[in-house]
Parts: C-alpha cells; sequence; structure tokens
C-alpha cells in the first residue's frame, strides 16, 4: 500500500494570521499569550517532526486499513504555528504550544478526517448512522472508534487513549466526550464493521 509522505513544518507565512488573531480577538487568557521565538518554534517543530516519525507508518498503515479506505494524495502538509485555540484538517494546521506527547493523538485525529474528506465521506453518511447526535457527534463517533483501534490494537498504548478521554472531558463542547461514550457502549470494532457495510454501499 502506497501511503503519503506527512511533511510537518514550521509555517511561517500563515503564523503571523494566527499570533494576530490570538492576540487580539480571542479571550481565554490569550492576550496575555507570549509568542515562541522563531528558534523555539523551530525546535519545537523539530522535535513533533521526531516524535511523529517513530508512528507514522504504523498508524497510516493502521488507518487505512482497518477502514478499508486509501489517501488520494503523495503529500499531506501539516502547518505548525505558534498558537492557536483550535487545530484543524483543512489545511491542516496544529498549534506548537500543545504538548509533544499530545501531538500524536492530534495529528492521528486530523489524518483521520482527511482519510474521510479524501474517500467523499460526506455528513450525510455519518448522519444516517447516527441520526439523533448532533453533527459534532455525528463526525466523531467514527473517528474516535478508529483512533480507539489504533491506540489498542496497534501501539498498544492505553495512556494515550487516556489522555485523549481526558482531553474530551475538559472541551467545553460536550459533543466531542458524547462520541466517547457512544463509542464505549456500542464498541470501536462493531461501530467499524458498521462504517465499512456502510460505505460500500455507498459506492
Amino acid at each position: 500500500m502506497k501511503l503519503p509522505e506527512i511533511k510537518i513544518f514550521y509555517s511561517r507565512l500563515i503564523d503571523p494570521f494566527f499570533v494576530g488573531y490570538n492576540k487580539h480577538y480571542l479571550n481565554n487568557d490569550w492576550d496575555k499569550w507570549v509568542p515562541p521565538t522563531q528558534e523555539e518554534i523551530l525546535i519545537k517543530t523539530k522535535k513533533l517532526r521526531e516524535e511523529w516519525g517513530q508512528y507514522e507508518e504504523k498508524i497510516l498503515t493502521a488507518i487505512c486499513n482497518v477502514t478499508e479506505l486509501k489517501f488520494k494524495r503523495n503529500i499531506i502538509d501539516v502547518h505548525i504555528v505558534s498558537g492557536s485555540p483550535r487545530d484543524m484538517s483543512n489545511p491542516l494546521i496544529i498549534s506548537a504550544h500543545n504538548s509533544i506527547e499530545n501531538f500524536i493523538n492530534t495529528l492521528t485525529h486530523e489524518l483521520i478526517h482527511k482519510l474521510f474528506s479524501d474517500n467523499k465521506i460526506n455528513k450525510n453518511i455519518f448522519m444516517n448512522m447516527f441520526p439523533s447526535e448532533t453533527k459534532i457527534t455525528q463526525n466523531h463517533i467514527m473517528l474516535h472508534a478508529i483512533l480507539k483501534h489504533v491506540y489498542i490494537d496497534i501501539l498498544k498504548n492505553e495512556s494515550k487513549l487516556k489522555d485523549n478521554l481526558e482531553k474530551s472531558r475538559k472541551h467545553p463542547n460536550n459533543d466531542y466526550l458524547k462520541a466517547w461514550e457512544i463509542v464505549e457502549e456500542k464498541g470501536y470494532l462493531n461501530l467499524i464493521e458498521e462504517f465499512k457495510k456502510t460505505t460500500r454501499l455507498n459506492n
């Protein structure tokens, strides 16, 4: 299976927009936030790249195999910025103010979003699978099920799963935690099998 190259780099052209927005338009103490120097962020980016390098092939192979999906691109750019209240998948932007330990969780999460997007797994599929849930919960149930598979069956690292659950518990929006609760209730492997049957019918 051909896997995409994950290019992790400090995005010096995008970063000033985030720094300005964080300092002038956000609450929650972002106005007191002190951006790192360019040297500091370059060092942090190098550490994030090295951390991801230990897991890249295992994680990419696992999320493709378990979903029976493939990435449709050869390169995925990961833009690192000095700070942001949220990470995102399109474009894929991750904040350097997050810990190195949490980086694998965050990047894997966003790459699963990318995999869904590449294969045109649209919101209607998740809406039909989980009609009574909010859109955020709908869009994260399968993602969390796949994450649990990666942590438990591939990396065999329950601490990363616990870190992810804890991050969802602290999130101001309870919809992310609700997605985890549904994964626990229905079983991550059962959900993955249901998802594969659904995507086959839609292809």
